[in-house]
């Protein structure tokens, strides 16, 4: 469970300044307004709601409890007015004394014109549960919110683990745990798309388009929204659903936070921290220090990053700051909000390789046995700056900026055993050879985001809102290290019996290679969108929201790289040394040039996006209907750097997509909505998807490589849902999906252990959502689960073990990659308001999923269920 330790001396330096700015502003006769908010119907606290004195500059929201405080307020004669998203507008007329506190307290009752006069120009509080449940209630498409306030109570440091939460969703990371993306309704995070604020962010991600979560705080979030539908406003390459991380919003009222927190990772009390010296990394390659044409010398190359150390981590620390208020008689809002982590954690796993066994009639079975362990340690930064200024009543300008860092060091120790006969000499089991390799990695992610946005109300039908956004992302892993040590273990019989009894014997660990990797890729993105929107009543309390609009974005996208290897001296006879430690080891330098001038992985991306979308909504007391259809044209390739006489050196695709959508939402009663949905998404390739470049894998004995006849997904999605909403933060929602995909893009293996992407056939994705939060007074449950099922056919190799016939043409029916086919997350929660004390028990259970696609028919790898 997560605590924050706060800071107390800057808390109390904080309440005491508070506490005598307040004395001294009551003071010379003023007054003061106190009093709480609540539901008529239900009873209950209404956080966020706007508090003014009508005709002066002074106002507020309520708190979390519903409570409000003005002070100072000159004596005289006021109009308190109260105005809450989804309630009919409250006012009280009441008369101050000099030094008098006058306290009202209030009951608002539900009203759904407001809502629809507020629905396009309103805001609504995004950090408390309260303001979560009403955006899901009165969302125009489907969607799932996490609020502040419940990231800020549960266990999580970051976006990945909060939404590993939600209904519907898993997360997908890679074997060190240092990558960590959404996989939505089951669908790999290629078919989901990652918006921050609304807009979608360029990645530091060298392969793939989108950005690992786990770099994200939590605390820089007011919110983070899951659209499972989508409206033609919002981008379509979402098949799966938009994650939309909303960043702190400029407060009403001065906010001061200072959070703290210290933990300790459990696996490091088993086994020991793996690490390394980081002090003789170069950051730049050869080539940039030196020059072109420089040769490379064994002396080159630094040996403390390939000298692994055991040792005790520190605990993991978080700390956070916050800061926001209002100034210029609340024109100008600021926010500032601070996180950094220092967080140790690692894995231990196993890794079974299969192949075609030679003494099996081809069939598969595993070939090599590997154990892998890996320590992290991870450094994330996280600093968020927003400033609003309120030209007027009717216009409205907004700057945000973002910037995310990360530092990462991994070490990795992978031991591999070979298990197949005919491999190296293997003749029993416990015989073979067993190579081990030691990896040292570090990298670096930056990511900024700059977003400048107005709203300006030209009338009183007419709104007109536009953004422009610059998105920039890098990712540097310098010197990634690789060291290779192999061996073998053989049999030592006792008698001349070849049958007989035996004792294994095992050869020293010989030095194989080493490699040296410095990788460089930048993102770049420039977005300008523009929307205007035409409001009117309609008959009945209708009324009729017209929209139009329009994206473009130019992305750039450059990968560098440069390759060293480094080969062990030999003696007069050719035979390798062996190896004692990485300070006595010596070696020769392969390729003396590196591989820059000639290196596939270099090249660059571009993707040049252009939309324009229309969209209505029909808005009655008990139906809102919307619909509309939005075009999306790409223009998407790449260019190598070198020039290959016999290779694919360049492609260039263009495809328009037309993406229809139609929504209902039948509000049965006041708590109660039913949705319908139907709306038509993409996926694009990864960039890397593209480049017919082959990189190894450094977690296990594959390498994956780029197709460049690959084509972009389409997929249908449809969705029924029942929401029911008892109370304030209390909700129930039961719902089913089914999506229908064209052209999914699936890794599968080409050839020996190399994955290549390519255009499955039509595949189907279909289950069921359940989540639920309900509190009996002090103590209440909450949770989700979901159901899934796929199906895609591939193209695999059946072989018969009776006849020895191989048919390489058979199609197999199994789930997507990714897939989970159950997911249950459910907390036993404590809350007591009064006391501002919060617990919960969390458990969850993920079900199985196909993590590697297999060649051979019915041999497809699956990843356990995991519980935790």
């Amino acid at each position: 469970m997560r605590s924050y330790l706060l800071l107390c001396s800057l808390f109390i330096c904080s309440l005491a300044f508070s506490q005598s700015a307040r004395s001294q502003s009551t003071g010379s006769g003023s007054a003061s307004v106190r009093g709480k908010l609540t539901g008529k119907n239900n009873k209950e606290p209404l956080a966020g709601a706007f508090i003014t004195l009508t005709n002066t500059a002074i106002k507020t929201i309520t708190d979390s409890k519903g409570e409000f405080f003005l002070s100072p307020v000159p004596p005289g004669e006021y109009t308190l007015t109260v105005e809450y998203v989804g309630y009919a507008t409250v006012s009280r007329h009441f008369a101050l004394k000099p030094g008098e506190t006058e306290k009202i307290d209030l009951e608002m009752d539900t009203k759904t014109a407001t809502l629809q006069e507020i629905n396009v120009f309103g805001k609504i509080s995004q950090e408390e549960e309260a303001g979560a449940r009403q955006r899901e209630k009165r969302a125009n498409n489907i969607m799932n919110v996490i609020s502040a306030k419940a990231m800020e109570r549960s266990p999580d440091i970051n976006a990945a683990n909060v939404l590993q939460r939600m209904s519907g969703l898993t997360i997908q990371r890679n074997g060190g745990s240092d990558e960590a993306y959404p996989v939505i309704r089951g669908l790999d995070p290629r078919y989901n798309n990652t918006l921050i604020n609304g807009i979608k962010i360029a990645s530091p991600d060298d392969k793939s388009r989108y950005v690992p979560l786990n770099i994200v705080p939590s605390d820089l979030l007011g919110s983070i929204e899951v659209h499972k539908s989508l409206l033609p406003e919002m981008e379509g390459d979402a098949i799966g659903g938009s994650v939309n991380m909303v960043m702190k919003d400029a407060p009403e009222k001065e906010v001061f936070k200072v959070l703290g927190s210290l933990g300790y990772s459990k696996i490091f009390i088993d086994r020991k921290f793996q690490g390394f010296s980081r002090a003789d990394i170069q950051s730049k390659t050869l080539t940039e220090r030196f020059g072109a044409g420089y040769i490379a010398q064994p002396g080159d190359f630094s040996r403390s990053n390939l000298d692994f150390k055991y040792n005790t981590p520190l605990p993991n620390a978080v700390a956070a700051v916050t800061y926001g208020r209002r100034f210029l008689h609340n024109k100008l809002g600021l926010l500032i909000s601070e996180n950094y982590q220092n967080q140790y954690y690692g894995s231990n796993s196993i890794f079974n390789q299969a192949a075609p066994d030679v003494h099996a009639n081809g069939a598969p079975g595993l070939s090599d046995y590997a154990n892998r362990q890996f320590s992290t340690q991870q450094m994330n930064n996280g600093l968020t700056l927003h400033l609003d200024y309120n030209l007027d009543s009717r216009n409205k300008i907004t700057l945000t900026n973002i910037v995310l860092n990360s530092n990462l060091a991994q070490a990795r120790t992978i031991i591999d055993t070979a298990i197949l006969g005919g491999n190296g000499g293997r003749t029993v089991p416990g015989t073979g050879p067993v190579t081990t390799d030691y990896t040292s990695i570090t990298s670096r992610q930056f990511l900024e985001n700059l977003k400048l946005e107005g709203k300006h109300i030209l009338s009183k039908h007419f709104l007109v809102d536009w953004t422009g956004v610059y998105s920039y992302a890098t990712k540097k892993t310098p010197d990634m290290a690789d060291l290779g040590l192999n061996s073998k273990i053989d049999t030592v019989h006792t008698t001349s019996d070849i049958n007989g009894p035996y004792t294994f014997s095992a050869t020293p660990n010989y030095f194989d290679q080493i490699t040296r990797v410095w990788q460089h890729n930048e993102d770049q993105d420039f977005d300008g969108m523009l929307n205007l929107t035409y409001k009117t009543g309609l008959p009945k309390n209708g009324t009729l929201e017209l929209k139009a609009g329009g994206l473009y974005r130019h992305k750039t996208r450059s990968n560098d790289q440069d390759e060293y290897d480094l080969k062990p001296t030999t003696n007069a006879n050719g035979v390798k040394q062996i190896f004692t430690d990485i300070n006595t080891a010596q070696w020769t330098v392969y390729d003396v040039g590196g591989t820059a001038d000639y290196d596939i992985n270099r090249y660059r991306l571009h993707e040049y996006i252009t939309a324009g979308y229309g969209e209505f909504k029909f808005s009655f007391p008990a139906v809102d209907v919307f619909g509309g259809a939005r075009v999306e044209h790409t223009q998407q390739g790449y260019t190598l750097n070198t020039f290959l006489a016999t290779g694919i050196n360049g492609v260039n695709k263009d495809y328009t997509d037309v993406l229809p959508s139609i929504m209902a939402k039948i509000k049965l009663d006041e708590r109660t909505n039913l949705r319908l949905s139907y709306y038509k998404g993409i996926s694009r390739p990864n960039f890397y998807d593209l480049v017919p470049a082959t990189q190894q894998s450094v977690t296990s004995a594959t390498a994956t490589k780029g197709n460049p006849y690959l084509n972009h997904t389409t997929g249908d999605n449809y969705d029924i849902r029942y929401e029911w909403y008892p109370a304030e933060e209390e909700q129930l929602f039961a719902g089913v999906f089914y999506k229908r995909l064209v052209n999914p893009i699936e890794f599968g293996y080409q050839s020996g252990t190399v994955y290549e992407p390519v255009n499955a056939p039509d595949a189907t994705d279909y289950g069921a959502e359940l989540a639920f939060t309900r509190y009996f007074g002090h103590i209440g449950v909450t949770g989700n689960y979901t159901y899934l099922y796929s199906k895609v056919s591939s193209v695999k190799s059946y072989y018969n073990l009776a006849t020895g016939y191989v048919n390489a043409d058979t199609l197999q029916k199994r789930a997507l990659q990714g897939q989970t086919d159950h997911t249950l997350n459910i907390s036993l929660l404590y809350r007591d308001t009064r006391k501002r004390f919060f617990a919960e028990l969390a458990f969850q259970y993920i079900g199985k999923s196909i993590a590697v696609v297999y060649p051979i028919y019915g041999y497809d790898y699956y990843q356990r269920p995991q519980l935790e």
